[in-house]
């Protein structure tokens, strides 16, 4: 049950739910953190695949897009499970606490700015680009889904999460709709969760029973999920993903510092 919940949220609202698996293993479960976080990036690998695969079928993934945060993402999970080794655990938390503190800052400066239409004119001219093929994306582009991806990496490298907060980060200031931000989101997030089970295999050992509960809750919530989001207003969900997305950064924020 607790997995399903879990794969409708994500599903919705973008993300690979590392940060919630982690959460509940070990509070309401009371699993060890080193086995909680292995469980997690497991369990992340099929949630995130089937949400890929419905939100693709539903046309809410840019692959172009997406890869670019990819090939970051998988150099920050490469870097961040070598820090982990050298870097205490507390300093890390401590760091990205700041680090989403700013970002969560920026965003809400960012959103008083922004005019509705500057950003309706960015979302399609982003989207032809991407559907013609005609246009190259733009280097700026390149080095924001570099960027923004290689610190998703480094967060599920370095702290065993799904490294969430900084790929809805990156694809919601590249333009991107709320449904384009959550489908392309999963897909990037699965392939920085094969990356993390690959580099993570040494630092625990994986409860597969766990595995197996929690992945056919969040796979059947997964694809319930899109389902759901079809009978919602865009409208209504675009005014309340906004708002959610910053709280969501800042309660993730102030729980790195606990």
């Amino acid at each position: 049950m607790a997995g399903l919940v879990i794969g409708i949220l994500i599903s919705l609202m973008g993300g690979g739910g590392g940060i919630f698996y982690v959460g509940m293993l070990t509070g309401l479960f009371a699993v060890s953190m080193d086995q909680a976080v292995s469980v997690s990036l497991a369990t992340i690998i099929p949630t995130t695949l089937a949400a890929s695969i419905s939100h693709h079928r539903a046309g809410n993934v840019k692959p172009k897009i997406g890869f670019l945060l990819v090939a970051g993402g998988v150099i920050g999970v490469a870097a961040g499970s070598y820090l982990v080794t050298i870097i205490p655990l507390k300093v890390l938390k401590i760091i990205f606490g700041v680090f989403l503190l700013v970002m969560g800052a920026g965003m809400v400066i960012s959103r008083k700015k922004k005019q509705v239409k500057e950003e309706i004119s960015e979302s399609e001219q982003l989207l032809e680009a991407d559907a013609h093929g005609s246009k190259p994306i733009s280097k700026l582009l390149i080095v924001k889904g570099s960027v923004f991806g290689l610190l998703g990496g480094l967060m599920s490298g370095m702290l065993g999460a799904s490294g969430t907060p900084p790929i809805l980060a990156g694809l919601y200031s590249m333009g991107l709709s709320s449904l384009e931000v959550v489908g392309t989101s999963v897909m990037v997030l699965f392939f920085i969760a094969v990356t993390g089970v690959i580099t993570h295999s040494a630092f625990g050992t994986l409860n597969w029973l766990l595995v197996i509960l929690l992945a056919s809750g969040t796979i059947t919530g997964a694809f319930l999920g899109p389902l759901l989001g079809k009978r919602i207003d865009k409208k209504a969900l675009e005014k309340f993903y906004g708002p959610f997305f910053i709280v969501f950064i800042m309660v993730m924020a102030i729980s790195m510092f606990f």
